[in-house]
């Protein structure tokens, strides 16, 4: 069985499509990462422009040390919220890819054996690579021509001890 060249190009296209859509997945996955990395930088941010604010307006320098030192405490949960926020996007982007991923690759299956049993005569692939397999033993099978005629012994299949 041998496929003809609309069965090919349709695979082809088939297989073109994965990867379509796999590219989007990971285009989708990056726009998600980057959007988390856009919020942390802003709330880092913020919270910078925030205690500059409040140290511009301090009248003294033990108001000043105060700000500081909140700061540093701040500084401590921002860092804090923002490891959290990158394990729930990594576990939330991780997920989201593997669930589109499983269903692309269930579409691109679908897709290629409707195709092959399409152009294969509604034949099960199975069948179609016995087909092939049974080719290749024939070609395997037949002996090569000698040049000289003359048959080459076997080798003895007995053991010797």
């Amino acid at each position: 069985m041998y496929l003809d060249p609309q069965s090919t190009l349709t695979l082809f296209k088939v297989n073109l499509q994965l990867y379509f859509r796999l590219c989007d997945l990971a285009r989708e996955s990056a726009l998600r990462w980057s959007e988390a990395g856009s919020r942390a930088a802003n709330s880092g941010t913020g919270e910078l422009e925030s205690a500059a604010t409040r140290m511009l307006d301090a009248g003294d320098w033990k108001s000043l040390n105060g700000i500081a030192a909140d700061l540093y405490w701040k500084a401590w949960q921002l860092q804090t919220d923002l490891i959290q926020q990158v394990a729930e996007t990594s576990l939330a982007n991780q997920s989201m890819f593997a669930t589109a991923a499983q269903e692309a690759i269930s579409t691109w299956q679908k897709d290629a054996a409707s195709s092959l049993k399409e152009t294969t005569g509604a034949m099960p692939i199975s069948a179609t690579l016995q087909d092939y397999f049974q080719d290749y033993l024939q070609l395997r099978a037949t002996p090569p021509q000698k040049e000289n005629g003359a048959a080459r012994s076997k080798p003895s299949s007995r053991k010797t001890q």
